[in-house]
């Protein structure tokens, strides 16, 4: 009884409510005796119902009122209870079960009831589905139950009680669906829930003896403090028919959905919408159809209609939805019976790599013609259609003196032209689509008709494609410290940021010795090479090809590091690709922008840097071997930056647990001393060396600027080791072992002889050879005989170089610090 006109509903709903309020579902003293009820929380809405003929016991005498309820018990249910207060099946419940999962073999019992509850409104399944052996919730029966009243009364008791200002005495409510949380609302309003307790439990499964008791309660509720649903005397703005174009079989119900907007302060609910509906066959055999709906809370109106074969011809319906109380108001549609028009995936994937082929497969009339189109380009102007993807095997279509064909469109305007494919079905009533493209992405429509596409036309729409540079390479760009970068002001002082590029294959294996490439956005940045710099390994790169592209190679664990800058109040936006050219590539990657400004006082930071005699970074030193110092001054990013004042920097060295030298001066465990340096005005650092003698013991370095000015500089401390004993060794050394003897090999950086080293052996008599290599000048044996004890030490001396060593076994020994 869907859709059935306002007046028979109130009807019904009158009759409802004098069957509800009165006490034709209440315990009398004919009620079912049942073993299993006594005592029971719910004997009393069961022994009601039952008395009712609505539920009935088992054939034993019991009830089970533990046993949980499944979703064709509750149909069967609330089935027989809207039956007796007038409802029906619709006339096809045997041949056209109401839920797909349905067959007309089913149970009769469960066939037509599930008609009268889907009729009614009051159970609509999941996705079309009645998943009749489930078991139902208790959100879904609070769903049901509200349906039913709403139906039986003509009321919105949702939209009543979210306007109601109450304090509910369910706690849980936001455990339950979306959907679900107003119905249980209602029935906590109406006590329909028990108020003592405060947890509904929503996902929990429904009891008959709670359904019963639900039910029960729910029928002898007065709902009359809920208005009923008038018509609004709003007039909407808009009305647009949802789906211009529906394909309708015959025998099977179709809806048409209309969603309304109403001017900004009013309500679009229960805004009264005609629907008119007037066939396009003979009209003695299907008639013209008119009726009004109101429309819910959220301004959608639904109307439910079937046509029956009667001409075994198919035929189109011409709908038109429009505002009761203003006809000029409307949207119009159509409804294509017994017409079908589809289209599948052949190609298996959504998004495909550039220039590759994406293939359909349509199905429709045999021999007829169809178009395609796409929906991306429906309503556009010319220039704003998507051009990179293309018909293949196929010709278009069009009219326009302005556009190239080669792309498929309709444009807002009609006189800019258009343009589709055309397609023609073979005898089968079947043909492929093949689609194929770069950098872009269509979902391809397919229609009948009139060449140009109109929204009401038979159609069918596909699965939407992409075409996009080739998945194999994961390549990604990472900015390294602040995006507002120091500018350039001549080497050293570079500033910029710099950016790390990181490429792998689309299995996560890094990529070595690969191409990438840098250029920059032409949407934000300068464009290089006039103003931005890049420098790698602090040397400026000039671009390959004059255009601002440069070409980096990725390290050995696929990454390649740059510095990009620029001058004051510029801008610059790296990209990083991998191709020819930005137009012409395989994956692309934008960085974060970068902006160069004047440095403040307040942007300088500073490092200290302990370099060895040969001007590289250390942490150890030989002792004896002299250090240096370096206080360097920069910017926010790390690079070298000068300061128009001088810098004093104060280095205190503190010894460790031991006594060390400092410059020739004696510093027992625990003490320092300092040493002062100066960051010359205009320079970026300092340069003090310091020679420091000592034990293995940690010493700490600590520098600190004084007098500077600059508030973003602070004391800066390092641990460094001075080791005993000798210097750092000029020669390499490698073992092996054999049955009789350890053989130390010696790999010097100049020619020696066999007099030039000297071994002391370990303790306990063993003898050490020493002998040349006559291949190599550079390398001496040191032969022991027997083989070296576990744990037994050598000492070896070259020139002024002495070291210690201890053997592990195996063949393997360490030099004693």
């Amino acid at each position: 009884m869907a859709n059935q006109p306002k007046k028979y509903k109130k009807f019904v709903a009158t009759a409802a409510t004098a069957t509800l309020v009165a006490s034709a579902i209440v315990p009398v003293a004919s009620a079912a005796s049942l073993s299993d009820i006594s005592g029971n929380t719910h004997e009393e809405a069961i022994n009601a119902l039952v008395d009712a003929g609505v539920i009935n016991g088992y054939p034993d005498g019991t009830f089970k009122p533990n046993k949980e309820l499944t979703r064709s018990d509750v149909v069967k249910l609330l089935g027989k209870y809207l039956e007796a207060e007038g409802y029906a099946p619709a006339s096809t419940w045997k041949t056209s079960p109401a839920f797909a999962d349905l067959k007309t073999t089913s149970n009769e019992e469960l066939l037509k009831y599930a008609s009268v509850v889907k009729e009614a409104g009051v159970f609509v399944g999941s996705h079309g589905n009645l998943l009749p052996g489930d078991l139902i919730t208790r959100e879904n029966m609070a769903l049901t139950l509200v349906r039913m009243v709403n139906t039986l009364k003509d009321l919105s008791l949702e939209e009543f009680v979210a306007g109601q200002d109450f304090t509910g005495d369910v706690k849980d409510t936001n455990q339950a669906k979306a959907e679900a949380r107003s119905a249980i609302a209602v029935l906590d309003f109406f006590d329909i829930t028990n108020p003592a307790v405060s947890n509904f439990n929503p996902k929990g499964n429904t009891t008959r003896g709670q359904f019963a008791t639900f039910l029960y309660k729910t029928a002898n509720t007065d709902f009359g403090k809920a208005p009923s649903n008038e018509a609004s005397d709003v007039v909407p703005t808009s009305v647009d028919l949802v789906e211009k174009s529906t394909q309708g079989k015959f025998g099977e119900n179709v809806t048409l959905t209309v969603k309304v907007t109403a001017a900004a302060g009013e309500s679009v609910a229960n805004i009264p919408v005609t629907f008119a509906i007037n066939p396009g066959a003979d009209e003695l055999l299907q008639s013209q159809i008119k009726d009004e709906v109101l429309t819910d809370a959220d301004g959608v109106a639904t109307y439910t209609y079937t046509r029956y074969n009667n001409k075994n011809t198919s035929f189109t319906d011409t709908v038109v939805a429009y505002a009761s109380a203003k006809t000029a108001v409307r949207s119009a549609g159509a409804v294509h019976w017994g017409q079908a028009l589809a289209i599948s995936d052949v190609t298996e994937g959504t998004k495909l790599a550039n220039d590759d082929e994406k293939v359909y497969q349509i199905t429709g009339k045999k021999n007829s013609t169809v178009f395609v189109t796409f929906e991306e380009n429906l309503n556009v102007a010319p220039n704003k259609a998507v051009r990179g993807v293309s018909f293949r095997g196929i010709s278009s279509t069009g009219d326009s003196a302005n556009a190239t064909f080669g792309y498929d469109f309709t444009t807002s305007d009609a006189n800019s032209g258009w343009a589709s494919g055309i397609i023609r079905l073979d005898e089968n009533g079947k043909a492929n689509l093949v689609l194929t493209g770069k950098n872009a992405a269509v979902t391809p429509i397919i229609y009948q008709g009139d060449a140009r596409y109109s929204e009401d036309a038979l159609q069918a729409k596909g699965s939407k494609v992409e075409f996009a540079a080739e998945a194999l390479f994961d390549l990604s760009v990472e900015a390294v410290g602040s995006q507002f970068a120091a500018n350039f002001n001549g080497e050293p002082e570079i500033g910029g940021r710099d950016y790390t590029v990181t490429l792998k294959t689309k299995d996560g294996k890094v990529l070595a010795n690969t191409d990438v490439k840098l250029a920059f956005s032409k949407k934000l940045g300068t464009l290089e090479p006039n103003n931005v710099k890049v420098y790698d390994d602090e040397a400026e790169l000039s671009s390959a090809d004059g255009a601002g592209i440069h070409t980096f190679t990725t390290d050995k664990d696929g990454k390649v590091t740059f510095t990009v800058t620029g001058n004051t109040n510029e801008y610059a936006t790296p990209i990083v690709f991998i191709g020819k050219s930005l137009d012409d590539n395989q994956i692309q990657k934008e960085a974060e922008v970068v902006y160069f400004q004047n440095i403040k006082s307040s942007n300088y930071k500073s490092e200290l840097i302990i370099k060895n005699n040969q001007n590289k970074p250390a942490t150890t030193f030989s002792a004896g071997t002299p250090a240096t110092f370096d206080y360097q001054l920069s910017d926010q990013n790390g690079k070298p930056r000068s300061y128009g004042a001088a810098t004093p920097v104060v280095f205190t060295i503190k010894a460790g647990t031991k006594a060390i030298t400092v410059n020739g001066n004696e510093l027992k465990a625990y003490e320092s001393t300092t040493v002062t340096a100066t960051v010359s005005a205009g320079q970026t650092s300092t340069n003090t060396p310091v020679t420091i003698v000592g034990d293995t013991s940690q010493v700490r370095v600590t520098a600190t600027p004084t007098q500077n000015g600059l508030s973003g500089l602070a004391s800066i401390t390092k641990t460094i080791d001075f080791l005993s004993g000798s210097s750092t060794p000029d020669y390499s050394v490698s073992t092996a072992r054999s049955a009789t003897a350890d053989v130390v090999t010696f790999t010097f950086t100049e020619n020696v002889t066999a007099s030039s080293i000297s071994v002391v052996p370990a303790s306990g008599g063993t003898n050490a050879l020493v002998s040349t290599d006559p291949t190599n000048a550079k390398v001496l044996y040191v032969r022991f005989v027997p083989g070296l004890v576990d744990n037994s030490q050598f000492t070896v001396q070259y020139k002024t170089t002495v070291n210690t060593f201890e053997y592990n076994g195996n063949g393997t020994f360490t030099i004693v610090r």
